[in-house]
């Protein structure tokens, strides 16, 4: 490119993320250069060929002519925008502008950024912000946007060769993927990029221990899954975890962890445990498996959860919301942890603290299921599922008229963003109402595969429920009040059954999505009874 010679780019469009972004099997063209900004939920794609897992507050980039394909929607509700922009060059001589063949700065078939801090904070603020009438203004905005995008594109990244810490970094990944297999001191010095020596000392400084004790922690570790989540002997244990002489390994193993391999099973209840969820801690603690520490965040912890930590000493580790804070969960230095990450990259990185134990269902009985076979608390798991039954079984008696009459139910969540309305077929408070409760969700809706799907007021005036639950969501960064205010001015509001019969009853977040445990299990349950056979004159209240 000549000197002369500069590019620019063209913003052409901004839309939502609709349901199709999330359906396992939809393929999305782009004919143009897109960026895709999410802002809640995760998800799996195949960007051009390439498995990415994509979350909360990454930007993905791809030139025109790519192809996605949906591999899993994910078990959050994905949420975001896509900005579609053309590259045009400038010749200043000529005044004249072309079409630019513009190429990611990675070089790579997509890239992804982590925006943090002061950047996310600058886009979150584009998109809460009311749009003008006034077109002209908001072009202008649209493109500073474009802009502020790409800029995170193009932010200097450390030159990887030159810094020792990043040759660390790279053994580190390659222990991690190589771990079953014979790994020498030397061997991962070249990966790293310098001497031996060199590397031994970097790296004993970096993590307290020199390289080949670190690998053999790391072995144990995945050792302590294999024993807890396979009914595998401890001879083909020892194997898959990189050691060839079993006895070696059980040697090891008890000097790690105290015991030999065939009891720890058996100890794990006294081990030092941090959940990655409260969810997940609260339904250990039902179990009387009382963990050290539970990973929250403070304003989506429910009152009966923060109480129940409380009583039971357990330590509340806060953190912003979809974040792990890595190194404040290694300070706790734990033995086990235990509950579901958003990313890989972040379950990488816990597996270097301390064994992991993940892919937890998203519903409480399968999951108290697993909890309990990992603990060997079967008994105390069955008294559980009866209880909930026996509660389910109450309910639906209760409501035994709502439910022959097929009157439709509805919960529609309102965002910053827009509207959501919890799925039929899913998880969690779902799962109660239309599975649990057998209570009949509105046919317009019946499509709706996701746990939250968009929801048009279009669609809503369609579904038309009788008994509409709503869920102002509650979220870190964004607020959800100006979307309330223009649903309630909304022509369409005031014109349903259920705001006409005053059948609308408000739901909270802390609860219906971030409690939903076992003693979330109750309380929702109990709010279900009373909201929906509550005598009219009394809600008129």
């Amino acid at each position: 490119m000549s000197d002369n010679m500069e590019w620019i780019a063209q913003w052409k469009s901004t839309n939502a993320l609709s349901n199709t972004w999330i359906t396992k099997g939809e393929l999305h063209y782009f004919p143009s250069h897109t960026l895709i900004f999410i802002i809640d939920g995760k998800a799996i794609w195949n960007i051009n060929g390439h498995r990415v897992h994509v979350s909360y507050g990454e930007l993905i980039a791809v030139e025109e002519n790519s192809v996605m394909e949906v591999i899993e929607g994910g078990n959050l509700d994905l949420a975001g925008w896509h900005v579609q922009f053309d590259t045009y060059s400038v010749q200043h001589d000529r005044r004249e502008a072309e079409k630019f063949e513009w190429r990611l700065p990675s070089g790579e078939a997509y890239q992804k950024v982590q925006l943090s801090g002061g950047g996310l904070a600058s886009i979150i603020q584009h998109w809460s912000e009311v749009h003008t009438p006034d077109q002209s203004a908001e072009r202008v905005g649209n493109q500073h946007l474009l802009y502020e995008l790409l800029s995170n594109l193009y932010r200097k990244q450390p030159d990887d060769e030159l810094k020792p810490e990043h040759g660390i970094l790279r053994s580190i990944d390659y222990m991690q993927q190589h771990y079953d297999q014979v790994i020498t001191r030397t061997q991962l010095a070249q990966i790293a990029g310098i001497s031996p020596w060199h590397y031994s000392r970097k790296f004993s400084e970096r993590y307290g221990k020199p390289p080949l004790d670190y690998l053999a922690h790391y072995r144990i570790y995945r050792a302590q899954e294999e024993l807890i989540l396979t009914a595998a002997t401890s001879q083909d244990i020892a194997k898959k975890s990189g050691f060839e002489d079993a006895h070696y390994f059980s040697r090891r193993f008890k000097q790690l962890t105290g015991v030999s391999p065939k009891i720890y099973r058996q100890t794990m209840t006294q081990r030092k445990m941090v959940s990655l969820s409260p969810i997940c801690a609260e339904i250990m603690i039902h179990l009387g498996v009382i963990p050290h520490a539970v990973v929250v965040t403070p304003i989506l912890l429910s009152p009966h959860h923060r109480e129940q930590f409380i009583v039971h000493g357990v330590q509340m580790l806060e953190v912003t919301q979809y974040e792990v804070e890595i190194e404040l969960v290694r300070q706790v230095q734990p033995e086990m942890l235990i509950g579901n990450v958003l990313t890989e990259e972040v379950k990488r990185e816990l597996r270097t603290i301390a064994p992991i134990l993940t892919g937890l269902h998203q519903d409480v009985e399968p999951m108290l299921d697993q909890l309990a076979a990992w603990f060997l608390k079967e008994d105390e798991a069955y008294r559980l599922h009866q209880q909930i039954k026996h509660e389910v079984s109450v309910a639906k008696r209760q409501l035994q008229p709502i439910i022959q009459s097929a009157s439709t139910v509805m919960l529609l969540r309102v965002e910053a963003f827009g509207y959501r309305y919890l799925g039929g077929h899913s998880h969690g408070v779902s799962h109660l109402l239309y599975e649990q409760l057998e209570l009949t969700l509105p046919q317009a809706l019946d499509s709706g595969t996701a746990w939250f799907n968009p929801c048009s007021l279009e669609l809503l005036t369609q579904a038309n429920p009788d008994y509409l639950f709503v869920e102002k969501r509650i979220m870190q960064h964004f607020g959800a009040e100006e979307n309330m205010r223009k649903l309630w001015e909304s022509p369409q509001w005031n014109e349903l059954k259920a705001v006409k019969n005053n059948r609308v009853f408000y739901v909270d977040t802390h609860l219906w999505v971030d409690g939903h445990g076992i003693t979330g299990h109750t309380l929702i349950l109990n709010q279900i009874v009373r909201h929906l056979t509550e005598p009219f004159h009394e809600r008129a209240q």
